[in-house]
Order: C-alpha cells, then structure tokens, then sequence
C-alpha cells in the first residue's frame, strides 16, 4: 500500500500512457474501417419514389396558338376616314363631288403608252483617196430629253464607237446599200440600210386624262422636266413601263403607281 501511495503518479502516468499507445495503435484499424464503412454509402445506389410531376398546363400555349391562326389586318384605306379624308372639288361644269385623299388616282385615265426607240440608220458613206471609207451611221433617242434629232457619227470598219462597231458593208463604195454593226452594249449584230434601220425599245411615252377638270396630257415621258396638274396637286412622272406609270406628289413627295388596261383605255378627245 506504501508503495501505491509513494508511486500512484508514475503508475497514473502508465496507465495514461499505455491507454495512449492503445489509441495510436488502433487508429490505422478505425481509419479503415471508416473509410470502408464511406466507400460503402458512396457506392450505394439510394432509390427513392419521386413524386409524380403535376399535370402540364396549356390553356395559355393553346390560346396563343388559335389566336396565330387567327390573320388580323388593318385596313387603313378603307370605307372609314381616319387616314382617308374627304376632299370635295368641282368639276368643270361646276357640279361638286367628292374625292378621297388618293381618289383622283382612281379617276385619272391612262389613255395610251406608247414605246420609245433608240433607232440606228444608215445615212450615207464618206470616200476619201487614201483613207479607208468612213459610214455614216445616224442614232435617235426617242426616249432622251430635249431634242429627239438623229446624230450622225463617219467611222470606218473595225472601229468602236458610240456603242457600235461597224463589221462590213454591201454595195458600192461611196453608196453603200446595208452594213452590218455589232452593238457593244449587249453584242448583238444587227444589218441595216438605207430604207430599213434597226431600233429597240428605250422607254415609253404616256397619253393621260383626267375628266374632271378636262384635262389631257400628252406625250408625256420621264424624262419631262415639267410637272402634270390636276385635282389641286403638282406631280412629276418618275417612271414610264409598258403597263403602268409612276407619279411622284410634288407636296408630300409620296409616289402613285397607275396601271394601264389597254383593253380599258379610250382614245383622249381633243382638248378644248
């Protein structure tokens, strides 16, 4: 007994430290099966009942679709006035009526279109003693503004110039009767002579009318300078095809499109 109490700290110290060596020497053991034990749930497969998703709602989608099935337009030129005002004007005779905004479109008359040519003829050939023949060739431009007179260009064979090449001649010399010409612009070879030139289509010409106010307009091309009157509005014509003619408002700078039916279209009495 004399000996515990003398040495009960060594063996407290003993003891602590056997129990120590214990622990160190059984962590490799827990560590392992520790880590066995977390291999174990991550391998695992953890099945669970999922709930059951709700029922898809599609009363919006459905709606939107029936309504994308559903065409809507706007009419804006129709029998309402929001966007059409009424203009009222007098005829010549003095009887009013009225004519929307645009109407007077509806009432002006195309009367005839007729085409306009870029016309090549032969017109004489110039000899001189020691130089090839020079021929030459007139070209008018129905469709060019201003004066509308045939131009005459002397060019010998194999020469490019004003859009043509003239590639041989018939006849005698100094009066010849055709040439042949190659046109550079699209490489067509054309044959003229004196009473048959060739011409192609370079615009169109316009005859319009306008009852109302009585009025004709004549001989109109694009190339006008000058502006057509009618229905208290000042256009200018942009455009001339063989079926329609462009207008352009002087006042709003908007642009009509008239169609022409020549089946519809009456001959325009003298003005008066």
């Amino acid at each position: 007994m004399q000996f515990l109490k003398k040495n009960y700290e060594k063996i407290l110290l003993a003891v602590v430290v056997v129990a120590a060596l214990g622990v160190v020497a059984c962590l490799p053991i827990l560590v392992s099966h520790e880590k066995s034990r977390l291999d174990e749930l991550e391998n695992k497969v953890i099945t669970r009942k999922p709930k059951p998703l709700p029922a898809l709602d599609l009363a919006k989608d459905d709606a939107l679709l029936q309504r994308a099935q559903t065409s809507i337009s706007l009419n804006l030129a129709g029998p309402h006035k929001v966007f059409n005002p009424v203009r009222w004007q007098m005829k010549a005779g003095g009887v009013i009526f009225p004519n929307p905004a645009g109407g007077e479109f509806n009432i002006l008359e195309i009367t005839k279109i007729s085409p306009l040519y870029e016309i090549y003829s032969l017109e004489s050939a110039s000899v001189t003693p020691g130089l090839p023949t020079h021929y030459g060739i007139g070209i008018r431009h129905e469709a060019a503004a201003g004066q509308h007179a045939v131009k005459i260009t002397y060019v010998p064979l194999n020469v490019t110039t004003n859009n043509f090449t003239v590639l041989s001649a018939e006849g005698p010399e100094e009066d010849p009767t055709s040439v042949k010409l190659q046109l550079a612009d699209t490489h067509q070879t054309v044959t003229l002579s004196k009473d048959q030139p060739f011409k192609r289509v370079e615009g169109y010409m316009a005859d319009l009318r306008y009852p109302p106010e009585n009025k004709d307009f004549r001989g109109r091309r694009k190339t006008d300078t000058s502006s057509i009157c009618f229905a208290g509005e000042c256009y200018k014509i942009v455009d001339i095809e063989e079926s329609e003619v462009v207008l352009l408002q002087q006042s709003n700078q908007k642009q009509w499109i008239k169609e022409f039916n020549p089946k519809n279209a009456t001959s325009s009495p003298p003005p008066p």
